[in-house]
């Protein structure tokens, strides 16, 4: 055993460190799950549809974090904005994580519910599996593959909900709950490269801003703006606030304290506690299929998050 007295005082800091990383990386997968059932407030309690608060949340995320890169990465964006060869690539960022990403996720909750739309969006971590083998030139690893099975069991209990015959979940939210497991695939893989060079303030902020001037001529939200109350501003201030800043802040200071592996692993209560939040919240009962289908996934994750 080591001697407390010959440790330095980072030694000493380290459990102090990956304590408060463990707690931050928790608390931002919660906000994840809060800002979904604040989603499925929105689109079930008030005229807006998905595209327009997609563009309304993209334009005051990106007012947030380009006012935050001018403060804290003005170099980074520079840099960026000097460097053709990463503008390809922020193009394709932009279309599949953010746009599709924020389109089939609002869906996704809206024709199903927060707990099962976080579930479904998980089926992107199989398809990165997936993908890392083949441009590896490698077959997958034992646990990768029980994840994979586990991925499909848990989407096929919670789509038939055990009777392989029909399809008990409503079609378009199995459909937006997919395509939103796709986007989360590109999401990961294309950031990579933008995240080395540019880094996540200035990442989210140019692609979230592009997002937003992308969808804005085609959505005009000055046009329809649906009938909101203040309660309704409220909630979709919380989206912005909770669901993207802090969320991503929290959870990115996670990963920096507490490493990558114990980051996601904790990630895994993201679903969770969309879940618990729309039963206490919402009202939303799930079956026993549900909680099997969702187990099944929740396992899928951590085999994922602990493989080397």
């Amino acid at each position: 055993m080591s001697n407390p007295e010959n440790m330095s005082p980072g030694d000493a800091a380290q459990p102090d460190r990956r304590l408060r990383g463990i707690i931050f990386a928790f608390i931002g997968a919660a906000c994840w799950g809060f800002s979904a059932n604040c989603v499925s407030w929105l689109t079930s309690r008030t005229s807006a549809d998905v595209l327009w608060l997609s563009d309304m949340r993209l334009i005051i995320a990106g007012l947030l974090f380009l006012g935050a890169v001018l403060v804290r990465a003005r170099g980074k964006l520079v840099y960026f904005l000097r460097t053709r060869s990463l503008w390809g690539p922020m193009a394709a960022y932009t279309l599949i994580g953010v746009i599709l990403m924020q389109v089939s996720y609002m869906s996704a909750i809206k024709y199903t519910n927060p707990g099962t739309a976080l579930l479904l969006q998980e089926s992107g971590v199989p398809l990165i599996l997936v993908i890392s083998c083949l441009r590896a030139r490698r077959l997958p690893r034992r646990s990768e593959v029980i994840a994979l099975a586990l991925a499909i069991a848990g989407i096929v209990l919670i789509a038939t909900q055990g009777d392989l015959r029909t399809i008990s979940i409503n079609p378009r939210g199995l459909f937006w709950g997919l395509a939103s497991g796709v986007a989360l695939a590109g999401y990961n893989i294309i950031s990579v490269r933008l995240m080395e060079e540019c880094g996540g303030l200035v990442l989210n902020a140019v692609s979230i801003t592009l997002g937003a001037l992308v969808l804005t001529p085609f959505v005009r939200p000055w046009e329809t703006p649906p009938a909101f109350g203040a309660d309704a501003w409220a909630v979709l201030l919380a989206v912005v606030l909770v669901g993207t800043m802090l969320a991503y802040g929290l959870y990115l200071r996670g990963v920096m304290d507490a490493g990558p592996v114990r980051a996601s692993l904790i990630g895994v209560f993201e679903p969770v506690s969309g879940a618990i939040i729309a039963a206490l919240w919402l009202g939303t009962v799930f079956t026993s299929w549900d909680l099997l289908g969702g187990a099944a996934i929740i396992i899928m994750m951590v085999l994922v998050a602990r493989a080397p």
